[in-house]
C-alpha cells in the first residue's frame, strides 16, 4: 500500500512538519537506521505537544473509505503518554477523528542501571513503541489531518517521532458513496469555541475566610492534577489530559465530553472526557468547599463535584447531576465505596431556571455535621447523632474532584443511558473551586 505520509523518512529535515508555540523540532536518529524528527517542550511547565503536517496528508477524502496510520514514537522521559491521531475536517469543521495511545515504558533494565540518579532513576527514557490507528471518513471532500503527539509532556522533555505512515486500507464502490452531511451534533470547530462569559464573583459567606482558591485563568499545575488516558469498566469514556476535553477560556475551566473513538492499549471507548483532582496537592478535613457551574444537559452526562479522604474510604458527593434527568441533583455521603456500606443521599430540584444555568454548590464540613447548599440554600445535612460513623469515616483531610463522566452507573440508575443522546460536545464549565474556614 502507498505511503500517502509526505516525506516520511524526513530527507528534507523538518521542513514539511510543524508544532505549536512552546515547541522546537530537530532531526536525530529514529527507529531501526531510521531518521526521527525531536519534539521538545521548551516551556517551563507539562504540555500537550503535537508533531502536524503542514499540508494534510489528505486532501480530499472519500466518505467510507478507512484509513490507516501507524508511527514508531520514543520519549526522553518514561511514564507519559504518546500516539497517534486522525482528525478530519471539512474547511474548520471538525467531521471526526481517532486516536490510539501508548504508555511510554523505561527500557528493560535501564532503571536499574541509573539507580540512585533521581528524576532520571525514576523516568529514565523510554523504548520505542509502535502506534497504529485506524479511521473511517464520514464525508467526502474533507482533509484528513495527522498528528504525532505526547500529552503532559515535561518541561525541556522531548519525544521522537519515527517513520510516520499513512495507507488507505479500503475504498467503497463508486456506486455507494454518496457525499453524507455531517451527523447531527458534530464535533465543534478546532480550537474549541469559548465559553459566554462568567457572571461577577459573590463575595464570601459572612464568618468566612478564603483559604484557598482558583478562579480559572489558567489550568493551574501546582493545584490540580488532570488524568489522562484513564477509565473505568462502567463507564462509556476515557478521560484524557489533551485541550479537547480538558481546556481554560475565559476565565472558566471546561471539561468536554466528545464523541470519538479512542484506544489506549487494548481499550477503545466511543468518547473522551476529562477529570481533575487535587491528590498530593492540597486537603481539608474541615471548611466550607463551593463551586459555581453550568452543567451539560445531553442525555447520559454525569457531571461531578465531590471529595475523598486522602487515606480512607469516605466520600462526599457534593453534586452529581445525570443529563436528560430533570433539573435535578444528587448529594450523597458513602461511608465507603469499597463494598456495601452505609450511604446516605438525596436529590434536590432547582426551584427556578436550569442546571444548564451558573449555580452554586457547596458542603460545610465541621466537627459532627455535614450540609449541603445549592445556591446558598441548605438542602441536605446530617450529624452524628443521625449518622453514627460520620466523624470516625471523615477523621481526615479529604482532596476535591471534578470530572465529567460519559455513561455508568448513575446514568443507568436514572434509566438515561448514553445511546440516542446527541453526539456533539458537552461541556461542564466551573468558574470557579473556593475553599472557607471559619
Amino acid at each position: 500500500m502507498r505511503n500517502l505520509v509526505k516525506d516520511p523518512n524526513f530527507a528534507h529535515g523538518t521542513s514539511a512538519w510543524t508544532v505549536r508555540s512552546g515547541g522546537r523540532l530537530s532531526v536525530v536518529d529514529g527507529h531501526d537506521g531510521r531518521r526521527g524528527i525531536k519534539v521538545t517542550n521548551t516551556t517551563g511547565r507539562a504540555r500537550t505537544l503535537a508533531l502536524n503536517d503542514k499540508t494534510n496528508t489528505v486532501a480530499s477524502t472519500r466518505a467510507g473509505t478507512v484509513y490507516r496510520a501507524s508511527v514508531w514514537l520514543k520519549a526522553t522521559r518514561s511514564g507519559v503518554s504518546s500516539g497517534v491521531r486522525l482528525v478530519e475536517y471539512d474547511g474548520s469543521t471538525k467531521r471526526g477523528s481517532a486516536v490510539a495511545s501508548r504508555w511510554m515504558r523505561s527500557k528493560k533494565g535501564h532503571r536499574r542501571a541509573v539507580a540512585g540518579r533521581g528524576a532520571d532513576a525514576r523516568h529514565p527514557a523510554s523504548r520505542w513503541a509502535h502506534v497504529t490507528v485506524r479511521y473511517k471518513a464520514k464525508t467526502s471532500g474533507a482533509t484528513l489531518d495527522l498528528d504525532m503527539l505526547t500529552w503532559a509532556l515535561p518541561a525541556h522533555r522531548s519525544f521522537v517521532v519515527s517513520a510516520p505512515r499513512l495507507v488507505k486500507v479500503s475504498t467503497p464502490p463508486t456506486r455507494s458513496t454518496p457525499t453524507t452531511a455531517a451527523p447531527a451534533g458534530a464535533a465543534p470547530t478546532s480550537p474549541p469555541p469559548t465559553p459566554p462569559p462568567v457572571p461577577p464573583v459573590v463575595p464570601a459567606p459572612a464568618g468566612y475566610r478564603l483559604v484557598w482558591s482558583d478562579d480559572f485563568s489558567s489550568l493551574d499545575g501546582s493545584k490540580w492534577n488532570v488524568r489522562n488516558n484513564s477509565w473505568a469498566n462502567n463507564e462509556e469514556s476515557i478521560v484524557t489530559a489533551r485541550p479537547d476535553n480538558v481546556f481554560v477560556s475565559n476565565g472558566a475551566l471546561t471539561l468536554r465530553a466528545l464523541k470519538e473513538s479512542y484506544t489506549v492499549g487494548s481499550t477503545t471507548r466511543q468518547y473522551t472526557s476529562g477529570y481533575l483532582d487535587t491528590i498530593g496537592k492540597a486537603a481539608w478535613q474541615y471548611g466550607r468547599i463551593e463551586m459555581r457551574a453550568k452543567l451539560p444537559a445531553a442525555q447520559g452526562m454525569w457531571p461531578a463535584f465531590w471529595l475523598r479522604e486522602n487515606s480512607g474510604l469516605g466520600e462526599l458527593d457534593i453534586m452529581e447531576a445525570v443529563g436528560g434527568m430533570g433539573n435535578r441533583t444528587v448529594q450523597t455521603v458513602h461511608q465507603s465505596t469499597n463494598g456495601d456500606m452505609a450511604r446516605f443521599g438525596h436529590e434536590d430540584v432547582l426551584p427556578s431556571g436550569t442546571f444548564s444555568d451558573w449555580h452554586t454548590y457547596a458542603v460545610d464540613r465541621e466537627p459532627g455535621s455535614v450540609q449541603w447548599y445549592v445556591d446558598d440554600r441548605l438542602v441536605f445535612s446530617k450529624t452524628v447523632s443521625a449518622v453514627p460513623w460520620l466523624d470516625d469515616t471523615f477523621d481526615t483531610p479529604m482532596n476535591i474532584r471534578l470530572n465529567l463522566q460519559v455513561g455508568g452507573s448513575m446514568p443507568a440508575y436514572y434509566q438515561k443511558p448514553v445511546i440516542g443522546a446527541p453526539l456533539g460536545a458537552s461541556d461542564y464549565v466551573i468558574d470557579y473551586v473556593r475553599v472557607y474556614q471559619r
